[in-house]
């Protein structure tokens, strides 16, 4: 699995922020984790502070209370043994200052201190946030959580284009900030266009030989793959502007059926190189399930559309065909659990470090009701086979539901110029899934992060539903 790839140093907002954590030693003695490993184990994650001896209650109200703006966490250094502790005896200070009191797991058996059960209980019931660390893995997606719900807290989305679509981020966009703190801003399309089109060829240009390198030329023509490149630069001036997290850009409501072709299939891979996230269709809730997992994995995420092989009528008035799974391979009573990725021609908009290898440029692929004419640049990349989590933020904006996969194959489809690449997915429940989202918009990431979800959706306020 290859890491995510950037290209340039990304801005600072687009970097999950790294916490800074306080260990407080409740005695004196050897504590049950040792902070010097503990500080090892945190690297690029959180920065473990020198450790604070408390002396007295006195001592230990002043620690706690004069805890900066710039600490996230406690990380209470225990004895074995003893759980006759000051924060037992004098829990105020913690109730005063609010801050996440992280009991870590115990580093040489991986497991959680057995005694610190009844302390996390006790001060929960006072309204202290206690988390009682699990191992090591539940333990750093937990401070990732932390420090994705502060990178959260007032970011921004920017959509482009009308909101015409039931991912209207006018009318819902709303939901989002109360539940995560983003802010959704719709921004009108036609300014990128004339900002665009102004921009030089030489210009244009110049940026595309710093980043050709991951891509191959194969079949977009020279002038529309300036303009891909010239689209790239006018969104990435108002993203700089708002200190958006990332963009989409609504082409079938209002870009396409204009008759413009300039679609933002390689911007959306060129932002992605530079750090943000990007969405096909200017679904606001996908690109919120994007920065989820990719500020919690650090891999790439992509979308497409997710189509169940057994819903025959869809596909079929959509594709002119069923792109039915080869029945000598797959029985045909297995395939409630398949599904197939597929949009704009190909599987959807692939990075290269997601098809693990460079992609094609080619002609913007159109779709069955929308010829394909040569025009535009779209992004033809396969998809590796492998495990995957696709992640759905619903419109609530506090339901995230999550499903566990595999990529089988990517499928290449002889005489379809509307479709000449689809994947083919396997899922462990997708019934079970599609009767649960709200769009065909999943975001996808390689690995099966289940486990982690779980730890992190509390911390963000989330409803999680795993299927």
């Amino acid at each position: 699995m290859n890491q995510r790839h950037l290209a340039v140093p990304p801005a600072p907002h687009l970097v999950r922020p790294v916490l800074r954590l306080q260990p407080i030693q409740a005695r004196p003695g050897t504590p049950s984790v040792d902070p010097a490993l503990l500080a090892q184990h945190l690297a690029g994650v959180a920065e473990v502070l020198p450790p604070i001896a408390v002396e007295n209650p006195d001592h230990w109200g002043q620690v706690v209370r004069g805890l900066g703006p710039e600490i996230d966490g406690i990380l209470p250094l225990s004895i074995p043994c003893y759980p006759t502790e000051v924060w037992n005896s004098h829990p105020q200070p913690l109730m005063d200052r609010g801050l996440p009191f992280i009991f870590w797991c115990l580093p040489t058996y991986d497991e959680p201190d057995f005694w610190r059960w009844s302390a996390r209980d006790f001060l929960c019931s006072l309204g202290v946030e206690v988390h009682l660390v699990e191992s090591r893995r539940q333990g750093l997606a937990l401070l990732r959580g932390l420090a994705l719900r502060r990178q959260f807290a007032g970011a921004r989305l920017a959509v482009f284009g009308v909101q015409n679509f039931p991912w209207n981020a006018t009318a819902a966009g709303s939901h989002l900030g109360r539940a995560l703190g983003i802010q959704v801003d719709v921004h009108d399309l036609d300014p990128i266009r004339e900002r665009a089109a102004a921009i030089s060829d030489a210009q244009a240009q110049a940026l595309w030989e710093t980043r050709s390198g991951r891509y191959q030329q194969a079949g977009v023509a020279g002038p529309w793959l300036l303009t891909a490149v010239k689209t790239w630069i006018a969104i990435s001036e108002v993203l700089e502007q708002t200190g958006a997290l990332g963009f989409g850009v609504n082409c079938f409501g209002d870009l396409i059926p204009n008759g413009h072709r300039e679609v933002p299939c390689l911007a959306q891979v060129l932002a992605r190189e530079e750090g943000y996230v990007a969405a096909c269709d200017g679904d606001f809730c996908c690109l919120a399930s994007m920065a989820l997992m990719t500020h919690l994995t650090g891999l790439t995420c992509t979308m497409s559309n997710l189509y169940p092989v057994s819903y025959v009528g869809a596909l079929t008035d959509h594709f002119g065909d069923p792109l039915a799974p080869d029945p000598a391979r797959f029985a045909p009573a297995d395939w409630a659990n398949l599904a197939r990725l597929a949009h704009c021609g190909f599987v959807g908009v692939v990075s290269p470090e997601v098809a693990d290898g460079p992609v094609k440029l080619r002609d913007w692929g159109g779709t069955y009701e929308i010829k394909r004419d040569g025009s535009g640049c779209g992004i033809d990349g396969d998809l590796p086979a492998g495990a995957i989590t696709a992640v759905e933020l619903k419109f609530d904006g506090t339901t995230l539901l999550a499903a566990s996969g595999e990529v089988i194959e990517t499928s290449h489809h002889a005489g379809m110029p509307h479709c000449e690449t689809s994947a083919l997915l396997r899922f462990r429940d997708l019934p079970a899934f599609v009767r649960a989202i709200s769009r065909e918009h999943p975001a996808i990431v390689y690995g099966d992060y289940s486990e982690d979800l779980r730890t992190v959706a509390p911390l963000l306020g989330l409803d999680l539903r795993l299927f």
